[in-house]
């Protein structure tokens, strides 16, 4: 049943149906054992926003499997994220998660407490304690549109798993898509992730993650195969597979088979036409032979090429969040304008991640 991505209907947050909707998806894939075993649930935070803004997981969906899981016979669950900007107050109470952590007597997470280093691929990364501490991880991800990867989804969420801003600085380390797709594989695998499960109730399309807009999709979806998940939504989405990087990153490292069965709802009869997406970029037209290792200088090209942020002085409130996150020092602040200096940009689009008023457009 590895293999299996469940997808069922969900119209609503209300607790129970979306209780009955996960126990549906879980039921159907190969959800890990729990019983007398630490669980840590990892959603999708990327910053504490209102609900409504469809940015981060609905508390509702974390709260249903936290029930559930208690169900099942967990010793203990955790809960936690960090987002770009992690700040020593963050507590996730805006977006109603810390709520949740309370009702339901659930252990909040500090993600920045003493990280332990992981050799990931080349790079030395820290990563949540939590994670080498519990038994079993669940990705619960939110439905949405990504500038930079297309779409994101379970497996990029455990990118999350990587405390505060040592997130921006892979974009450095990784500068291209492809490089970039590589190293969010790494993560996940190091993560150890045993379930993806997504909350595709209230979706995001058009700019995401952060600054697209909410569309009703009504659907959960569910793998023990954390690509299967992203792969099904980002059918739904109407992309074509190949197209995203992380799903081709984990096919070609072995990671994922990408060959979904579906015993409920099929993903290829769910496509939504005028889903907005992110447009593919240009990078897709370069030979393969320039995006191989063996001619790196040409990574370069292929980050000049990608669509600029470009910030407009009407929306901005000059919170300086996008020169803070920016990884390559690349924004300042200048007679009261955010400016950008190109040559030093590395389109990661951070900035337009975090930015709380919509004041940033990538064109």
């Amino acid at each position: 049943m590895s293999n299996r991505v469940a997808i069922s209907r969900c119209k609503s947050y209300h607790l129970d149906e979306v209780t009955e909707s996960i126990r549906e998806v879980i039921s159907n894939t190969s959800f890990p054992c729990v019983k007398n075993k630490k669980v840590l649930v990892k959603p999708n935070i990327l910053s504490d926003a209102k609900t409504e803004t469809g940015i981060t997981t609905n508390p509702i969906v974390v709260e249903a499997l936290i029930n559930i899981l208690k169900e099942e016979g967990a010793e203990t669950i955790y809960l936690g994220d960090s987002p770009g900007l992690h700040s020593s107050s963050f507590d996730a109470h805006t977006c109603g998660i810390k709520d949740v952590c309370e009702r339901t007597g659930t252990n909040w997470v500090d993600f920045t407490a003493n990280p332990v280093m992981h050799k990931i691929g080349k790079h030395s990364l820290p990563i949540a304690r939590i994670i080498d501490e519990v038994d079993v991880v669940i990705s619960v991800a939110k439905f949405k549109t990504n500038q930079l990867m297309y779409s994101t989804g379970c497996v990029k969420n455990m990118f999350g798993s990587i405390p505060g801003l040592n997130k921006s600085s892979c974009h450095v380390k990784a500068p291209s898509r492809s490089a970039f797709a590589d190293l969010i594989t790494e993560i996940y695998k190091e993560s150890k992730c045993s379930y993806g499960l997504m909350d595709g109730i209230i979706a995001m399309e058009g700019p995401g993650p952060a600054n697209g807009n909410i569309r009703q999709v009504g659907l959960i979806l569910g793998s023990a195969d954390s690509y299967l998940t992203d792969y099904a939504q980002a059918m739904i989405m109407g992309y074509r597979i190949e197209d995203i990087p992380i799903l081709m990153a984990g096919k070609k490292k072995g990671y994922t088979k990408l060959e979904p069965t579906y015993p409920l709802l099929d993903a290829r009869e769910l496509v939504i036409k005028d889903y907005k997406r992110v447009e593919i970029g240009k990078e897709k037209a370069i030979p393969a032979l320039i995006k191989s290792n063996l001619l790196k200088p040409f990574h370069s090209l292929m980050i000049k090429i990608r669509k600029t942020p470009t910030f407009r002085d009407d929306k901005c409130v000059l919170c300086k969040r996008c020169v803070d996150i920016c990884p390559a020092k690349a924004l300042d602040v200048v007679d009261n304008h955010i400016t950008l200096n190109k040559a030093h940009c590395v389109r990661c689009y951070c900035c337009h991640e975090m930015c709380p008023k919509n004041a940033i457009d990538i064109i």
